[in-house]
């Protein structure tokens, strides 16, 4: 009998992260509940809904409480993340020649610069039940053509049929296992420009993966609902002698912030006759780096942005790679620093988008403020 109950159970109730989740939520309101009223109370409101959450458990099939943390919101963004609205669904479907797989990229969001994916693939027979099953995923064999690496590569951009420039970025393939059945396996899928380059947008890029008993070929065009906006740095000072900030460009995920360089890098030839370059002395000497290793504001550039009506984000991790921007606006030497907002140095990969671009005022660079002044985005 116990054994019985405990399987029904089992069947009923959702998974466990799924219920870590719903408690979550249920702590949530009554911390919000014990400000109010007596602790009591507070466990009161905890406990009916601790009852409905059963009784929902029971009346709503499993999957739409895994609805509510999975998919893109749960694997790249923090909870309560507003993105859901610019989500693009349904992108891109392969049925392979054979007719036992499914290949789906069912939701993206990207700005241009950024892009996030889930993709889905079903077995739509027995044979392609046991070809998921064995199946392996990884970046080897879901990628775009010009892949390099796990963790840079350089990916051809293709406008009409005509390749335009070469993109450096970061690449990740999450299965998410616990969306996982006999028949389908889920996939989260990203790619983050490392050069502040917001050109991917509306363009396609040649993607590789595997299908039963032959290779996946597609054109995936990177579809974006997100806008843009650029700005001009205002301020009397600046972080460091060797560069200044001069230019913001920002969506609702991603910065790149692009200067002038005043001798941060320096320039020798190598044993083997080639042309190098590393950060220099100077530079790392006033950073406090005097190993000569490389690394400059190694918690991270400390960035803070502050929107119209006051509120701020502070950056808890933004990186200083000091890259070139290939191109990316006129005038400026180099980028200092790009990637997706951030404010949690122990979970980087977690996004905390900003409400809107357009209502930037100000940001603040290892101590030192700019205003931000609206400008069209120059092109070389």
């Amino acid at each position: 009998m116990r054994l019985d109950y405990r399987k029904m159970q089992e069947e009923i109730l959702p998974g466990k992260e799924t219920q870590d989740w719903m408690w979550e939520e249920i702590e949530k309101i009554a911390a919000k509940g014990e400000k109010k009223r007596h602790s009591w109370a507070g466990l009161k409101i905890a406990a009916s809904i601790a009852a409905a959450v059963f009784v929902f458990a029971v009346l709503i099939p499993q999957t739409s409480w895994a609805d509510q943390i999975t998919g893109l919101v749960k694997e790249f963004f923090y909870v309560n993340a507003d993105i859901k609205q610019d989500i693009v669904p349904n992108v891109y479907e392969d049925v392979d020649k054979y007719g036992h797989v499914r290949m789906k990229i069912q939701e993206m969001i990207s700005d241009g610069a950024c892009t996030y994916c889930t993709i889905c693939y079903e077995a739509l027979d027995a044979e392609g039940e046991q070809w998921l099953k064995e199946q392996k995923f990884d970046v080897e064999n879901i990628r775009f053509t010009s892949y390099a690496d796990n963790y840079e590569s350089s990916v051809t951009v293709v406008d009409n049929g005509v390749a335009e420039k070469t993109l450096i970025g970061g690449w990740a393939l999450h299965e998410q296992e616990e969306l996982a059945t006999d028949k389908t396996r889920y996939f989260a899928f990203y790619f983050e420009n490392g050069n502040g380059d917001f050109s991917l947008k509306n363009k396609e890029l040649t993607l590789l993966y595997p299908m039963y008993k032959n290779q996946g070929i597609g054109k995936v065009k990177i579809i974006s609902n997100l806008a843009a906006v650029a700005y001009r740095l205002v301020g009397d000072e600046s972080p460091s002698e060797y560069y200044e900030p001069k230019y913001l460009v920002a969506s609702k995920l991603s910065y790149a912030l692009y200067g002038k360089d005043y001798g941060t890098h320096r320039q020798y030839f190598g044993k083997n006759g080639m042309l190098c370059e590393e950060y220099s002395d100077g530079f790392l000497a006033e950073k406090g780096d005097k190993e000569d290793e490389g690394f400059v504001y190694a918690d991270g550039l400390p960035l803070t942005f502050t929107m119209k009506d006051g509120s701020t984000l502070e950056m808890g991790y933004a990186t200083a790679e000091f890259c070139e921007p290939q191109d990316v606006v006129s005038g400026f030497d180099f980028c200092i620093s790009s990637g997706h907002f951030n404010v949690d140095s122990e979970d980087w990969g977690r996004i905390m988008p900003i409400d809107n671009p357009n209502e930037l005022t100000g940001i603040d660079i290892d101590g030192v403020h700019y205003d931000l002044v609206k400008e069209e985005i120059a092109d070389k």
